[in-house]
């Protein structure tokens, strides 16, 4: 029997599909980026190969660094499982989804450099390691909010049929309480075409053991409150690589150059794993430079830094 929901608090109001949700490019993937890219990676390009014909204007030493650095920058998909817990307005026990007891998986997709020759990499620390924030509950209940509809309807009296954005807004709103409870998180680095060229896999699913890897160590990590980076392993021998610049030469209007894989330029929705492991290029400027609260140098960037580019590198005009 369906149970009827009490007039106080009966499914009458349609809560609004919050406009988070409503920019996600795909609902199983969420990413994220900084205001700041701390301790930023400027970065010597000179033992970078590509497989690519490099593009631009190679005389100038700009262009230069950054088709030689493309190749060592690599795509990172962390994956970490979620379950939620819904208590519904009539006051019975919580209902944990999924209801097999297994979890929902949440991905984050962001960038990092191979810094060495045998698999070495350095990204973000919350690429790695997503904070479990209202960013990451947002999108473990818009993941869950299908399969709670479909509870509502079967279970309770409605006047009309519950659907997955009037879920959605429930959630955000409190209406319906819930209690988030999370998995470690892994990761796994695929390589770029700029390095592996075109891929014949289909999807991203089937794209080849030798370009990609799971990541097996985390080397050194710096919270994100702190400087936000990581230097990760995985197995691979003679990867391409880049080494460090000097940050302290960085100065405010310095112009920069940033390689990454920002979740907007996915326009094929990761269907077609040439389009997604292919990276893009923005240019953004130094606003600031300046300190964490535990102390920590940052510099501020102005300009098109996207979702996804978190974790990659920055080079100056010099090519540095």
């Amino acid at each position: 029997m369906r149970r009827a929901i009490p007039a106080s608090v009966a499914f009458r109001s349609k809560h609004p599909l919050p406009l988070f949700q409503t920019l996600t490019h795909y609902t199983l993937v969420l990413i994220y980026t900084c205001s700041f890219f701390a301790g930023i990676l400027l970065l010597n390009t000179a033992t970078a190969s590509a497989a690519a014909v490099p593009g631009g204007n190679i005389a100038d030493a700009g262009v230069r660094a950054v088709d030689l650095a493309k190749p060592a920058v690599v795509r990172i998909i962390t994956t970490m499982g979620g379950r939620i817990s819904v208590r519904f307005p009539t006051g019975n026990a919580a209902v944990s989804f999924p209801q097999n007891g297994g979890n929902y998986d949440l991905k984050l997709s962001g960038s990092g450099t191979f810094i060495s020759s045998s698999g070495d990499i350095i990204t973000a620390e919350h690429v790695i390691k997503p904070p479990q924030d209202r960013s990451m509950d947002m999108a473990l209940e818009q993941t869950a909010a299908q399969d709670i509809a479909d509870y509502v309807n079967q279970h309770f009296a409605t006047s009309t049929n519950y659907t997955k954005n009037d879920v959605v807004g429930a959630l955000d709103s409190g209406y319906f309480l819930s209690q988030k409870r999370y998995t470690d998180s892994t990761s796994e680095v695929y390589l770029s075409t700029d390095y592996t060229g075109p891929i014949s896999a289909q999807d991203l699913q089937f794209v080849p053991n030798t370009m990609r890897a799971k990541v097996d160590k985390v080397l050194k990590e710096s919270a994100v409150d702190q400087e936000d980076m990581a230097i990760i392993h995985v197995t691979m021998a003679n990867t391409p690589s880049v080494q460090f610049g000097d940050s302290s030469q960085v100065a405010q209007q310095d112009n920069l150059t940033i390689i990454g894989f920002p979740g907007n330029g996915d326009i094929s929705d990761r269907k077609d794993p040439t389009t997604f492991l292919t990276s893009s290029i923005n240019k953004i400027f130094v606003s600031a430079l300046k300190k964490t609260d535990s102390g920590a140098d940052v510099i501020q960037v102005g300009g098109n830094v996207e979702h996804g580019d978190s974790g990659g590198p920055a080079l100056d005009a010099k090519g540095n």
